[in-house]
């Protein structure tokens, strides 16, 4: 059995009540090759109380087996495109959001994991009239530009925490889906529990026990990593065309990597 601890990142530790404490469950479209929130299909969770949230998603244990080897073929620009399956871990992509520090602690699974530590952006939401029925939620419109994207996101007023999926947060109420304009990323609403007594924690950043861990990079290290990241994705996506007798995609036509990855490297 795999062990694991929980890495307090020298931030004071709170001792968590289970008032205001909440779970709510997201799906996740990375859909960053194709847009059009035509992509695979992640479980995703968040839970938060008063004084932090903890996002995670690409996780095994949220994933059934099948999922993890699934193939999706996508169309982009009438070219077709193969989604080699979920990418997934043991303990995920995560999303650590301290509210007093304004600090964000993440990890991400490429290949191999990175540790990241930025200050929380402000952001410039915008507030709308337009609502609309998502769950037993009444939810309102917000939009905002973050990073090279804009956002339109629906968030409830009747749970009154300022967290939603990711690094999206600061309205005054849960978001419950989230999406930029050409859905690269889409978080869609499955189910909540607020208030809950349900046992899991409201983390911190969670880290293998055998991991020799060392130190956080900056969003600004995250973004050069990424560039040897999607020279990989490319390679791959040449020998799985290979292998399915279809399109050979040219270098030129791969997304790049500011068009897959601006919100880390912008």
């Amino acid at each position: 059995m795999k062990k694991y601890f929980i890495l307090f990142l020298l931030v004071p530790v709170y001792l968590f009540s289970q008032e205001n404490k909440g779970i709510v469950y997201y799906g996740f479209v990375d859909a960053m090759a194709t847009g059009n929130g035509n992509g695979l299909d992640y479980n995703a969770y968040m839970t938060f109380n008063k004084e932090q949230s903890y996002y995670v998603t690409a996780k095994d244990s949220l994933e059934k087996t099948e999922n993890l080897n699934t193939q999706k073929n996508t169309e982009k620009n009438g070219k077709n495109i193969i989604n080699n399956g979920l990418k997934s871990s043991a303990l995920g992509d995560q999303v650590v959001f301290y509210k007093k520090s304004n600090v964000i602690y993440s990890s991400f699974n490429y290949d191999e994991v990175y540790y990241v530590k930025e200050n929380a952006t402000k952001h410039n939401w915008k507030i709308h009239k337009e609502t609309k029925k998502i769950g037993k939620y009444t939810c309102t419109k917000a939009t905002m530009f973050f990073r090279g994207r804009d956002y339109t996101v629906w968030f409830t007023f009747a749970i009154p925490v300022s967290y939603g999926p990711w690094k999206l947060n600061g309205l005054p109420g849960l978001i419950l889906e989230a999406y930029d304009t050409d859905k690269n990323l889409y978080w869609y609403f499955k189910s909540i529990e607020y208030p809950t007594n349900n046992k899991q924690k409201v983390n911190n950043l969670r880290v293998p026990l055998k991991e020799k861990y060392t130190h956080f990079i900056t969003i600004e290290e995250f973004g050069k990593k990424l560039v040897k990241y999607i020279d990989k994705v490319y390679e791959d996506s040449v020998l799985t065309a290979k292998k399915h007798n279809t399109y050979i995609p040219k270098r030129s036509e791969m997304p790049t990597i500011l068009e897959l990855f601006m919100e880390e490297i912008k």
